[in-house]
């Protein structure tokens, strides 16, 4: 299959959202800084969108489009939109609720805790220094020669890749069997 440009757009983004959230700033300008530090923006813009029509583009020339679009055939229901929004928000400006995550930045935060936990396993068994901070580009770096040291002395060299992260994990669980405090952070 011969790749093109269009084949290869992976994201589209809403127009309206960034429609509405320029609104939410313009409006909010008019607010007392109390109040405006109590207005939960995500809030009010998922309460405005959800009575406003999407504008998807996934291309730049689209993008402009959209724009223009919608504020020219849509900009009095925007502020319409807005204005009712932070009326809703502001009668419970308090209001507590459980905001959505995305995956990616669960996945993100995850990543740093089990980066955190081997750079531990790392400084307890005196290979990198106390006060050194490890990153993920350090890391295949460091682990990579280690293992095959370790597996040489056993005859054995492991191969690079998956194997070898394999091989880490087992490693690592057989310290984290010996010693479960092992991996605090």
């Amino acid at each position: 299959m011969k790749t093109t440009l269009d084949n290869r757009a992976e994201i589209h983004v809403n127009i309206m959202e960034l429609l509405v959230q320029e609104e939410i700033e313009n409006q909010l300008k008019i607010y007392p800084q109390k109040l405006q530090n109590y207005i939960n923006k995500v809030e009010v813009a998922t309460y405005a969108l959800n009575r406003l029509p999407p504008l998807y583009a996934s291309s730049a020339i689209g993008k402009e489009y959209q724009k223009r679009t919608g504020q020219r055939k849509y900009k009095s229901q925007i502020v319409s939109a807005v204005r009712r929004a932070l009326a809703a928000i502001e009668r419970d400006p308090i209001k507590k609720s459980v905001p959505l995550i995305s995956e990616t930045y669960t996945q993100h935060e995850l990543a740093k805790i089990a980066l955190k936990k081997i750079e531990n396993l790392l400084k307890f068994k005196k290979i990198i220094p106390n006060h050194k901070e490890l990153s993920w580009n350090e890391l295949y770096t460091l682990l990579y020669p280690l293992i095959n040291k370790e597996k040489t002395k056993k005859r054995e060299i492991i191969p690079s890749g998956f194997e070898s992260l394999a091989y880490v994990s087992k490693q690592l669980n057989e310290d984290f069997s010996k010693n479960p405090n092992l991996f605090e952070c």
